[in-house]
């Protein structure tokens, strides 16, 4: 019990984390361009997971390090990390942040496509309830509604894609080489995104914002990790949620942001099909245990 507290605690800590970062890269946006945010973002993100990694004696070479799902894994955190501060460059950090709780959903209905694993109807329905919650969340033809909304689509589609990856790379990989490895890579982009579009004159201030959301992102990250390894997957899955709450409290306090009722009523479908997938899940497990124990 008490070590499902303390990782239920972490990883609420990881929401808290992560949605500073996000805000924190927003506002640095607004002096900087989206190419140099990413790239400072992921420098510092990348220095802090090495000098953990160094010390948690991590940072050494792995024969699978090079294997396609770590590759994969590598690139769609570079998808995500661009799309996600992009998009909250032009929509509310709460909607952004919805948008991202059908992870869940689109990994489970992913999973069954392309590894044949076996999803009942019961969750099958739980996503498409999910999709109905985020078209109410994006509201297309609403006049809200903007392209770049689909920005958080695709970082959505490139966080389903990196969990997959994740759940295939042999777990011998040590956890924080893979992390420094991935902000290395999203660095690197954002370099060659930012020489694609244009620097901008840096600033004090830009770089305070970017070097703070590069630490958050890291703290997030190491809290994600520790959450994870010291507590069972279905004492913290329902808590991950808190970080659609946190999105909604900083963007109210910080832009006077508010999702419209439309919007609410997304992101509840949102939140309750993906707690209903994963109460059917855990079910599911209960009782395969039940039937070994039998035999």
């Amino acid at each position: 019990m008490s070590r499902n507290l303390f990782g239920i605690g972490a990883v609420i800590g990881a929401g808290a984390a992560m949605i500073c970062a996000d805000a924190l890269a927003k506002v640095a946006m607004q002096e900087t361009t989206l190419g140099q945010t990413i790239a400072g973002r992921g420098l510092v993100a990348c220095v802090i997971l090495a000098a953990a990694g160094v010390r948690q004696g991590q940072m050494r070479w792995h024969r699978t390090v090079l294997s396609a799902p770590v590759i994969v894994r590598i690139l769609a955190e570079v998808g995500a990390g661009i799309s996600m501060v992009g998009a909250l460059g032009y929509m509310p950090i709460a909607n952004a942040t919805a948008i991202l709780q059908f992870i869940p959903l689109v990994t489970t209905m992913a999973a069954a496509v392309l590894f044949a694993e076996k999803v009942g109807w019961r969750r099958w329905l739980a996503g498409i309830a999910g999709f109905v919650g985020v078209l109410l969340i994006l509201q297309p033809g609403a006049e809200g509604f903007t392209w770049w909304s689909l920005l958080a689509v695709s970082a959505m589609l490139c966080m389903s894609t990196r969990d997959l990856a994740t759940s295939r790379i042999d777990r011998t990989v040590p956890t924080l080489l893979v992390g420094t490895l991935s902000a290395a890579a999203v660095c690197v982009a954002g370099c060659i995104l930012a020489s694609a579009t244009g620097w901008a004159p840096v600033t004090p201030r830009s770089v305070w914002y970017t070097v703070a959301a590069g630490i958050a992102l890291s703290v997030g990250f190491i809290c994600l990790v520790v959450g994870m390894r010291n507590a069972e997957m279905s004492a913290i899955a329902p808590f991950r949620y808190f970080t659609l709450l946190w999105a909604i409290l900083l963007g109210l306090v910080a832009w006077g942001e508010m999702p419209n009722r439309l919007a609410w009523v997304g992101i509840a479908i949102v939140v309750a099909a993906g707690l209903y997938a994963f109460g059917r899940e855990r079910a599911l497990v209960q009782q395969r245990r039940r039937e070994l124990a039998r035999t």
